[in-house]
């Protein structure tokens, strides 16, 4: 097969297809696969198979794609004929029109078979039509309205499988009666041999179809003629038989009046010799648009003088009685003979009486206007007044004329009409004798006609075949072409008129196309001439001479090789030559060396020598050969590059892979091309949008799954581009696909670190808080939930006696059997150390409780082997009841964790409900409450420091501004009894405000008088997010302060940090923007853990106090902290570690790289004043000997 072009067909096929008239007929079977195409575009491809349609989208002109593809789909999906015309581009600013059709075939028992289609180049159509607007109307609707049947038929037995809708206008058959019948069935019995021959012939010589006229029987019985051009279709790998395709055309019409004209003609003639009469036509106004010569003979009026008037117009006096009929006739649309009235015969001076017949003219039921006949009948009244005998003797004669026959006087007044007058005019005889003859005549016709008429009567006494327009009774025009007699004796005419009107039309009818012909063929984008079989010019059109480069009129009679020496022994010659004796059309290309331009030539033989049809295609091979040297270096750039590539199309199924990607999905290319995307991707952020109407363009950096054949599921990571129409559609996918399977493995190990306890696995904090915060949120305010904080009793004597693997076992068991006496909506966790939390809804509040505790007492009493050795383990258990003793689940821990201390309290291996003092806590909290209203304005807030080192350098980088309240009687109140209550009353965001500006104020002091550039660290509670006016607070803060952005850190805890993802994620970009450091506090404790930090503009993670204190005792949180500093720093943050208070710890997150620590090690928070102090103080230093 060829290269492919970018839609994937065959370059050479693009180019066909632009450049020539009907280039590609496809047949397909039911599954879509072709099956058949003509010749030109068969040898373009292996195997039909290779051709698909829905390629072809790629090549239309992007404006098109909108309204072609939607259309194209629901005809495919209802199986019906369609027909659209749309753009192909070949390169940038040119595009060529094209005509697509298709049609389902049906087999005799109504089984869909496929479709059967063409795709034909109309670019010359549109060309001419925009050159010449009235001509590509009457183009339009010639097509349009097209009768021609097209069929397709089985083998030999000639069964209908197909029949287009134009079947019902022709035959009276819908195109469902006629399939699964044979066409034979139709056909005249006379007729049928040589239909049958026709078949024969084309199937055993190959050769083309032939036109073959025969009969065929309606729907009604009555037969009608047609002429059908069939052509047998055969496989162009096997010739076998795939049936036959048919157009036909209803010619009954056409061979009728052909045989009438004939018959017609010969009449005419003959009478034309005899008669004087005229013949005269008008339009539904009664203007004439055609007269006979008679009429000018007779009344000295041109055809000129009489078109566009009325009869009345050109009358001498309009009160005549004829006159006035011939109104009345016309006005009823009614046929009339022989009215007569007198025409004043300028030339003359003189009236003549004229007598005219007419009937009107219908097609279709519309009314087109008046034909007929008129004579002089001047000489004939004369004649009757003067010679009876022999106007009696005369009438026989006249009346059985059937050509218009009549007697005029001097003054062109009929006389004498015969009947043959009055059929054709349609008057009355009282309509017509009496009155003048041009009052009958169509206007223009009128001077004319008295031209002639004064010839009679000065010159020559006889005019012969003299044609004039006549209005008829019924305002119609009859052409009539008049032979008159003026016998100056006896002062009268004496005039014959044959109809000529069917003739005049057919004749003007082919002098329009003649002339439609020719400005078609000098419109048309191709250059044209034609050639008689004598080698001779018959006509060139414009771009053929300018080619040549010589004058068009110099080419025309003139011997071919006379015109053009070149062309004699040139290849060119060659094909024309075979055309003109084989009489078969030839298609090639070649190079004309004269013009240095290679031509696409198109040569079709006639009967009266060949038509020749070329243009120059240089430019257009040479963009082919760009295209096919771009094409062959993307193909290799794909097949090189190490990510999986995979096109689809509009319906989503594949149509090229590279190797990389069939390596990654275990597939051969030819395996993945033309399955669905989905089986490749089941998993995919872009395989919907595909099918979304206006849905994304792009999709960057979104994970999906690839499903290997041996049905593995890998993780990638997927780059996507959806071309779409104007209207939003897709036609196309193109993507980049990533294997990032490992990295998943990893972020799932670290997540499973991240929500478990390493040791026993059981869910650690951040899960637990999830958890509880979940069932608290299923319980409401009806369901009690106890809250149980465990603590086992001397465990620490039992680890450091037996070492710490063996209290790691010890710890392994206690969690197998909390976790086996627990319901499994219950919830059981490890904090770290020997404290466990159970959590479970106990239906009958403290009754289930106790039995659930007493439950587990019981599993934990049995003995434990552990290294050897037996041992026996007691715990200690605080249970705080939800909603009694707290509705969140921080309430509910510390309540919990208190209640516990009372019971280690008690004796230990115990356990004690949580028991609130509720009247001192509430007269504490009101009174808390009341004195938030005015502590801003007594300036009763102030702010402690608590410096911040970095572990590498051992300098203090830092500080965190930490609110404290000195109530004037409670005294210093902690943030933890007030800082709960001012969000819940609404006074945070007024407070963290107030802070903000404070800490920049104070930061930016400390850096003037220090020379010190520390960081200031400020902690935002959740509410605070939620305040639109945050942003604004932040940057008033700096700006009124003058502190560097770069200097100011904004924390918010974990917890809230997830509270409401998207708005806590537009809120720090917008605060990013600023030019600050963002971190998450207290990380560990809450509940979001790893699942959504890589979502968050962070800078900073600090780890919590509880996750850096026991590293003394507890080697799993060891390991645990080593992981997230690893994690923190693979996703580009700095980590700070909380609560430092021992060297040794120190020690170990300096061994971990941990980045900077606060904690009591170096200071408890200080006032700005002894911070200041510290500052200067080299406090640190100390800390550094120790560690040394």
């Amino acid at each position: 097969m060829n290269n492919p072009c970018p839609g994937g067909w065959p370059a050479p096929l693009l180019q066909q297809l632009a450049e020539s008239a009907i280039k590609l007929v496809w047949m397909t079977d039911a599954d879509g696969v072709c099956i058949y195409l003509n010749p030109e575009v068969a040898a373009l491809y292996g195997d039909p198979a290779d051709f698909r349609l829905s390629d072809w989208t790629a090549a239309m002109h992007p404006d098109d794609r909108e309204r072609i593809a939607p259309m194209y789909r629901q005809a495919v999906a209802e199986r019906r004929e369609y027909q659209v015309e749309y753009r192909i581009a070949l390169k940038p600013g040119e595009v060529r029109w094209v005509r697509g059709s298709g049609a389902p075939r049906w087999s005799a028992q109504g089984e869909f078979l496929g479709y059967v289609g063409a795709i034909i180049d109309t670019t010359s159509h549109h060309a001419a039509l925009d050159r010449l607007a009235k001509s590509e109307e009457a183009h339009r609707l010639l097509t349009e309205n097209s009768s021609d049947l097209i069929s397709h038929h089985a083998p030999d037995s000639g069964v209908y499988l197909y029949a287009s809708p134009s079947a019902t206008r022709m035959l009276g058959f819908e195109p469902s009666e006629l399939l699964g019948t044979r066409v034979y069935d139709y056909l005249h019995p006379d007729d049928e041999t040589l239909v049958r021959a026709e078949v024969l012939r084309q199937a055993k010589s190959g050769d083309a179809s032939q036109l073959v006229e025969f009969r065929v029987r309606h729907k009604d019985g009555h037969y009608i003629w047609v002429s059908t051009n069939a052509r047998v279709l055969l496989h162009h790998v096997t010739g076998e038989k795939l049936g036959t395709v048919a157009v036909t055309r209803d010619v009954t019409a056409q061979r009728a009046a052909r045989e009438a004209l004939r018959r017609s003609e010969a009449r005419f003639r003959s009478l034309t010799d005899l008669s004087s009469d005229w013949y005269w036509e008008t339009d539904a106004e009664g203007r004439f648009t055609f007269v006979s010569e008679g009429l000018q003979r007779l009344f000295d009026l041109a055809p000129e003088e009489v078109l566009g008037h009325t009869r009345i117009e050109r009358a001498a006096d309009r009160d005549q009685p004829g006159l006035i009929q011939y109104q009345k006739m016309i006005d009823a649309r009614l046929p009339f003979r022989d009215l007569a009235y007198s025409v004043f015969v300028q030339s003359k001076g003189t009236v003549r009486h004229s007598s005219i017949s007419g009937e009107p003219v219908f097609e279709d039921g519309r009314f087109l206007g008046y034909r007929g006949v008129g004579r002089d009948i001047s000489e004939q009244i004369e004649l009757a007044q003067q010679l009876s005998r022999l106007a009696e003797e005369n009438r026989a004669l006249i009346e059985n004329s059937l050509d218009i026959m009549a007697l005029l006087d001097a003054e062109g007044r009929f006389l004498r009409l015969n009947r043959a007058t009055l059929d054709i005019l349609g008057y009355a005889p009282q309509d017509m004798l009496g009155k003048r003859y041009i009052e009958f005549l169509v206007p223009d016709d009128i001077a004319r006609t008295r031209a002639v008429d004064a010839g009679l009567r000065t010159g020559s006494n006889t005019v012969q075949n003299f044609e004039t327009r006549w209005i008829k009774r019924c305002g119609g025009i009859v052409h009539l072409s008049l032979s008159v007699r003026w016998a100056d004796d006896q002062k009268m005419m004496y005039a014959t008129a044959r109809d000529i009107t069917e003739a005049h039309l057919t004749r003007a009818a082919l002098d329009k196309s003649s002339d439609r012909m020719a400005s078609i063929l000098e419109s048309i984008g191709d250059a044209f001439f034609a050639l008689d079989r004598d080698w001779r010019a018959v006509y060139v059109n414009q771009k053929t001479a300018d080619f040549i480069g010589q004058p068009r009129d110099s080419l025309i009679g003139k011997v071919l090789w006379d015109a053009v020496p070149h062309i004699r022994n040139s290849v060119f010659m060659e094909y024309y030559r075979r055309a003109m004796d084989e009489g078969q059309p030839s298609f090639f290309e070649a190079y004309w060396m004269p013009a240095g331009a290679w031509c696409d030539v198109r040569v079709y033989p006639n009967e009266d020598g060949i038509s020749v049809y070329f243009h120059d295609i240089t430019a257009r091979r040479e963009a082919e050969q760009t295209l096919r040297a771009s094409e062959e270096r993307f193909r290799k750039v794909i097949e090189m590059t190490p990510s999986g590539y995979v096109l689809g199309d509009a319906t989503g199924l594949i149509l090229d892979a590279n190797p990389a990607l069939c390596e990654m999905a275990g597939y051969r290319r030819e395996e993945l091309v033309g399955r669905h995307l989905q089986t490749l991707l089941p998993v995919c952020p872009c395989g919907g949008a595909l099918f979304e109407r206006g849905g994304v363009s792009s999709v960057h950096g979104r994970e999906a799954i690839v499903r290997h054949q041996d049905g593995r599921d890998l993780f990638v990571l997927v780059n996507a581009n959806i071309e779409r129409d104007a209207d939003g559609n897709g036609l196309s996918i193109t993507a980049f696909v990533t294997d990032i399977t490992e990295r998943k493995r990893a972020e799932g190990r670290l997540r499973e670190l991240a929500t478990h306890d390493s040791l026993t696995g059981l869910p650690n904090r951040a899960l637990l808080s999830e958890r509880l915060q979940s069932m608290l949120a299923i319980a409401g305010e009806r369901l009690p939930v106890a809250v149980m904080f465990i603590d086992l009793d001397r465990f620490k004597e039992v680890n450091d006696s037996m070492g710490h693997t063996p209290g790691d076992e010890l710890l392994n068991e206690v969690a197998r059997r909390l976790r086996g006496n627990l319901r499994p909506d219950d919830v059981v966790a490890r904090l770290g150390g020997d404290e466990f939390v159970v959590a479970a809804p106990c239906s009958q509040g403290d009754v289930s409780a106790a039995r659930i505790v007493e439950k587990l007492f019981a599993a934990l009493a049995e003995p434990m082997h552990i290294g050897g050795h037996e041992v026996f383990v007691r715990a200690s258990v605080g249970i705080a009841m939800y909603p009694r003793d707290g509705v969140t689940k921080e309430h509910l821990l510390q309540n919990a964790d208190t209640a516990m201390y009372r019971a280690k309290a008690a004796g230990r291996n115990g356990y004690c409900f949580f028991a609130s003092e509720m009247s001192a806590d509430a007269k504490r909290r009101l009174m808390i409450e009341s004195s938030l209203h005015r502590a801003l304005e007594r300036n009763e807030f102030e702010l402690y420091y608590q410096p911040k080192l970095n572990l590498h350098s051992m300098e203090v980088t830092g500080m965190e501004a930490l609110l404290r309240w000195r109530h004037p009687q409670l005294g210093m109140v902690p943030p933890l009894d007030f800082i709960p209550i001012a969000e819940e009353a609404g006074f945070i965001e007024q407070i963290g405000a107030w802070v903000l500006a404070a800490a920049c104020r104070e930061a930016r002091r400390l850096m003037d008088k220090s020379g010190m550039r520390l960081r200031v660290a400020v902690n935002l509670s959740a509410r605070q997010i939620k305040d639109e006016s945050l942003v604004g607070d932040v940057r008033k803060a700096l700006a009124e302060s003058g502190l560097p952005p770069q200097l100011l850190e904004l924390e918010l805890t974990e917890s809230a940090l997830v509270d409401d993802v998207n708005l806590t994620v537009d809120v720090f970009r917008r605060l990013k923007a600023l030019g600050i450091s963002l971190a998450v506090d207290d990380f560990g404790t809450g509940y979001s853990g790893l699942a959504y930090l890589g979502r968050f503009p962070l800078d900073v993670l600090k780890l919590d106090r509880s996750l850096v204190q026991p590293q003394e005792a507890d080697n799993s949180n060891r390991r645990v902290v080593q992981a997230f500093i690893q994690m923190a720093h693979s996703l580009g943050f700095s980590v700070v570690a909380e609560g430092v208070e021992t060297v040794d710890t120190l020690r170990f997150l300096g061994d971990v790289a941990c980045d900077e620590a606060q904690g009591y090690l170096f200071s408890r928070p200080l006032p700005v004043d002894a911070f200041e102090a510290f500052l200067e103080s080299g406090a640190v230093a100390a800390i550094e000997l120790k560690m040394a």
